[in-house]
């Protein structure tokens, strides 16, 4: 398939950024679509739902960032590395870092609940910050023993997981670019003892380019 592969997407999304980080690793040649948060009619009518990412490939539409994933590596095997494995055991380990994500999703909820609202809850922000800091406990120990959460190279564990805890990890220079990045800098940290895994993240967030 020669068309142009288009991402309809969030600049600020975990899960646009998931992608992003999937097409710049494998290195696959895309188009990026702007989608304004506030209207959302180009990817209602590309889609016939509202969420991005959505991808647009031909004749193909796809949206769902993990669906997006899937089908990035089963149309692009041999265009850069594979984002899952051949290997059974190392493919359910990869979905199973994919579930994980979720627990620390809930902390990035809370504190872009605080951001849609305008208003900043003190409070509710340790407690996300503490939620993340528990919940990256398994992502530090296991990059004790790789640079990588399963195998010896980038998979979609990696940016499925990293997409997320990026958001409490932000550089100064990010949160100087958007007023998202900065009030997630200064709302939802991760704490002492989790060095390894912000080196992974901006391992990670490199491929986003």
């Amino acid at each position: 398939m020669t068309s142009t592969l288009r991402l309809h997407h969030l600049a600020f999304s975990p899960n646009s950024v998931k992608v992003r980080m999937a097409l710049g690793l494998k290195g696959i040649a895309h188009e990026l679509v702007p989608v304004d948060p506030m209207d959302r009619t180009g990817v209602l009518a590309l889609t016939g739902q509202p969420l991005t990412p959505a991808l647009e490939h031909g004749d193909v539409r796809l949206f769902g960032s993990g669906a997006i994933l899937r089908y990035l590596d089963a149309n692009f095997r041999d265009t850069g590395p594979r984002l899952f494995s051949e290997d059974r055991d190392e493919f359910r380990a990869i979905e199973e870092w994919e579930r994980k994500t979720s627990v620390l999703g809930a902390s990035v909820g809370a504190v872009f609940g605080q951001f849609l609202s305008g208003v900043a809850d003190a409070q509710a922000s340790a407690a996300a910050s503490e939620g993340i800091h528990a919940g990256t406990r398994e992502i530090e120990e296991r990059l004790a023993d790789s640079p990588w959460l399963v195998g010896d190279s980038p998979t979609a564990a990696d940016l499925t997981c990293a997409a997320v805890v990026y958001l409490s990890a932000v550089p100064e220079a990010a949160a100087q670019t958007n007023p998202i990045h900065a009030f997630f800098r200064e709302h939802l940290r991760l704490g002492e003892g989790r060095e390894r895994t912000r080196d992974w993240v901006a391992r990670c967030v490199a491929y986003d380019r």
